[in-house]
């Protein structure tokens, strides 16, 4: 075991900044798990609305997280404050992983496949961005278009040479911000639309869910097109 080339590589990078990010960013996960366990040893009904929650942000991006909580009757703020942590737990962990992928660590094949195709996109968008800096970073992650989440962003501003700190720090604040502005329009659509029906929220899920659907089957063919020329 010690004598392993992954025994080696962890033992060198465990003092780096990643690493640290990486362990906060389990114990976050951690923590979340947990609290869906006692919500579901409960039977309160709210370890169901969190786990689904979670899988459907991952899944479907931050729009689907929000529309979704708000659908399941969780107030605005609450349905900020989950999207809020998911998101930033996600790009805590797997931004590491990014950068040690990078590095040389080899882990399971689904997971390099995903990191490869990761790398491509962010030194495909880091020429384009290069040239606004900081704000283009930050306005890449904020704007609601397909691949500019915060994992890509990170992934560029690795590329951009930014500071770590910097790095996360214009990166979950686009995250964020953008994940307050979705909330907000949300909630003035659900107040608008209520005259349609009651189910406002469940209707955009869907919507949310058919696009983020659609485009990764767009993408799908757009990437066995490439490969055919």
């Amino acid at each position: 075991m010690r004598d392993s080339a992954f025994y080696r590589f962890i033992s060198t990078q465990f003092d780096s900044i990643e690493a640290k990010l990486f362990l906060c960013g389990i114990i976050l996960l951690i923590f979340y798990g947990f609290a869906i366990l006692v919500c579901l040893l409960l039977q309160n009904g709210l370890g169901d609305k969190l786990l689904s929650i979670v899988l459907s942000s991952l899944i479907f991006g931050r729009a689907a997280g929000i529309s979704l909580a708000l659908a399941l009757e969780l107030s605005t703020f609450w349905a900020i404050i989950l999207n809020i942590y998911i998101e930033n737990t996600m790009v805590l962990i797997l931004y590491p992983l990014f950068v040690w992928s990078i590095q040389g660590m080899r882990t399971f094949q689904r997971a390099e496949r995903f990191f490869d195709s990761l790398n491509q996109v962010a030194q495909k968008y880091e020429k384009l961005l290069k040239r606004y800096g900081i704000i283009g970073l930050f306005l890449f992650v904020w704007l609601p278009f397909w691949l500019t989440g915060p994992i890509v962003g990170a992934a560029i501003g690795y590329f951009m040479r930014l500071k770590v700190w910097l790095n996360l720090l214009i990166v979950l604040s686009g995250t964020n911000l953008a994940i307050l502005c979705w909330a907000y329009l949300l909630e003035r659509l659900d107040s608008k639309l209520k005259y349609f029906g009651q189910n406002t929220m469940w209707v955009l899920l869907g919507i949310f869910i058919s696009l983020a659907t659609f485009g990764a089957i767009f993408a799908k063919f757009r990437q066995k097109g490439k490969k055919c020329d």
